[in-house]
C-alpha cells in the first residue's frame, strides 16, 4: 500500500520499483489517471513503437533501401 504525500502544491503517490520496471515507467513517463466508481485507475498509454521495435517484415525492406541509397545517406550526412 502506498502513502499519499505533499509535493509542492500537489499530492503525489510513488510507483513501486517492481511495477515501474514491469510497466516501463521512468522519470518523465506520461500516465493517465481515470476516476472510477471505486477510486482511481492509473494507466500508462502505449506510444508508437520505439525505434528498436521494427516490424520483422519491414526490416528487410529497410536494409534493402539503406543499401541501395547508401551514397545518398552519406551525402545528406555532410549537409
Amino acid at each position: 500500500m502506498q502513502k499519499v504525500f505533499v509535493n509542492g502544491n500537489s499530492l503525489a503517490v510513488t510507483v513501486p520499483k517492481a511495477l515501474a520496471q514491469e510497466l516501463d515507467i521512468k522519470s518523465g513517463t506520461k500516465v493517465v489517471w481515470e476516476k472510477v466508481e471505486k477510486g482511481l485507475i492509473l494507466t500508462v498509454p502505449k506510444s508508437a513503437k520505439a525505434p528498436t521495435e521494427i516490424d520483422p517484415q519491414v526490416a528487410p525492406l529497410i536494409k534493402k533501401i539503406s543499401k541501395k541509397y547508401s551514397g545518398v545517406w552519406q551525402d545528406l550526412a555532410k549537409v
